[in-house]
């Protein structure tokens, strides 16, 4: 193959194989690399989708990525060819005809465009691009899925998210609807000579870890290493077809001398899976309408570094299997947990306004009462509808008194004796009934009055 100006100098490889699964003998998985006028571009595609046309979605994917790039005008950003590439192979996936029980194909997509001045990277799914540089594994993209999703929001710790029954439910596909949105990195990924790239599927992430793909690709050649890791993938089960890519770089970008600079996501898929006969049924996507909105490209921001130095091996062999991945979360689910979520604050927003009204005092209405006892004793009634157990102290007023150099009415001071020996309450309701006071106030009175033997 004559390598092109803006092709550098790479030793690529890949290995895919259907896995141990009887159920899923028919590979779904799709890749290919080829040398185009911007880069060499690697591309692996996970089709979704079984009888409904997963191995048909992943062929045409791939077909149409490598047709798009290779047609590219020279001048492109290698970044603008991927995602125009990705975005009508998405247009051609959902155009496929859906199966009897109308259910779509689909098909997830991770590429690489490998060129003098770094490696640009695109991916819409759950496959993966890690990077191998100075000893030491990075994890490049960040799964489109739910458990993913709730690492970052501290739903669940990462080291549960492969035993989770949603583990293998996914937000982002191609075929699943008429817009995609394709995540690239924002800028190239610098290189050295010796660096290593591995493109999978999730049938190898699941069940592959992070330190073993960095010991296994490290430092072997690049068909050694794919072969290797699809066969660690297969002995412990091979539950999903599997699909390793490996390239080994030869020279460095023209960018950098220097140690490259990526940071990873924090990683979900891989973990000690049960011990079961058979994994999970392949990757599927939530309901049609939980797929991602369109328009636009996301930029993903910087990650973490995975692992440190790779375990120190002669020979490589098959370490002992780790239990295989949950069954439960078979099938992949559309549903966008951004929906669960804002449910679950909606519903502890209410709970908490409904705790504050509940635990804020009762009051109680209690009437204004007259100085003399007869007053005290009307005013002792409190509303009916308060609860009958809520008891309220009425403290006596003390007399009124008038202010200096002016004379107290008499019928105010419980102490004086009547002028004219009429009863006081008739004097005060006359006193009352003059002031202006409220009726039923002047009412009391003259109740008061008479039942004192007087007149009005």
């Amino acid at each position: 193959m004559t390598e092109r100006a803006n092709v550098p100098a790479v030793e690529i490889a890949f290995r895919t194989d259907p896995g141990r699964d009887p159920e899923k003998q028919v590979n779904e998985d799709s890749a290919r690399h080829v040398e185009t006028a911007l880069g060499l571009l690697a591309v692996v595609c996970d089709g979704m989708g079984g009888h409904a046309g997963g191995k048909e979605a992943s062929e045409l994917a791939v077909k149409t990525i490598v047709e798009l790039v290779q047609s590219a005008p020279p001048m492109t950003k290698p970044r603008d060819a991927l995602r125009v590439a990705i975005e009508e192979a998405n247009r051609r996936v959902w155009s496929m005809p859906t199966n009897e029980s109308g259910h779509r194909p689909g098909s997830t997509v991770v590429a690489a465009l490998v060129h003098p001045g770094g490696a640009d990277i695109a991916h819409v799914g759950d496959s993966r691009i890690y990077l191998v540089h100075a000893g030491a594994i990075a994890q490049v993209t960040k799964d489109h899925s739910m458990v993913q999703q709730m690492v970052e929001h501290n739903i669940i710790r990462a080291e549960d998210a492969a035993s989770h029954p949603d583990a293998n439910k996914i937000l982002r596909a191609l075929g699943i609807a008429k817009d995609v949105e394709v995540e690239l990195r924002p800028e190239p990924i610098p290189y050295v000579a010796g660096d290593v790239l591995v493109l999978c599927s999730d049938g190898l992430s699941d069940l592959v870890g992070p330190a073993e793909i960095l010991d296994t690709a490290g430092g072997k050649p690049a068909q050694q290493a794919a072969g290797q890791l699809v066969d660690l993938a297969n002995a412990r089960g091979g539950h999903d077809n599997i699909t390793a890519m490996v390239l080994r770089m030869k020279a460095s970008a023209a960018v950098s001398e220097s140690a490259t600079l990526v940071k990873t996501v924090q990683l979900t898929a891989h973990a000690v899976p049960p011990d079961r006969a058979s994994g999970p049924r392949g990757t599927q996507m939530a309901p049609a309408h939980a797929a991602m909105p369109a328009g636009g490209t996301h930029m993903m921001p910087a990650a973490t570094p995975v692992g440190g130095n790779p375990p120190v091996s002669a020979v490589v062999g098959i370490p002992p299997a780790p239990n295989r991945p949950s069954e439960a979360g078979a099938g992949r689910s559309r549903a966008p947990l951004a929906i669960g979520i804002g449910l679950a604050l909606i519903a502890l927003a209410i709970a908490g306004v409904l705790v504050w009204t509940l635990n804020q005092p009762k009051h109680v209405n209690v009437p204004i009462v007259a100085n003399d006892a007869g007053m005290r004793d009307a005013a002792a009634s409190t509303d009916s509808n308060e609860d009958a157990s809520v008891t309220t102290d009425v403290t006596p007023v003390p007399p009124l008194t008038s202010p200096s150099g002016s004379a107290a009415k008499w019928w105010l001071d419980p102490d004086a004796s009547p002028p004219n020996g009429e009863p006081r309450e008739c004097a005060r309701a006359r006193w009352a009934k003059k002031a202006g006071k409220p009726a039923n106030l002047v009412e009391t009175y003259e109740k008061a009055c008479r039942a004192a033997g007087g007149s009005l």
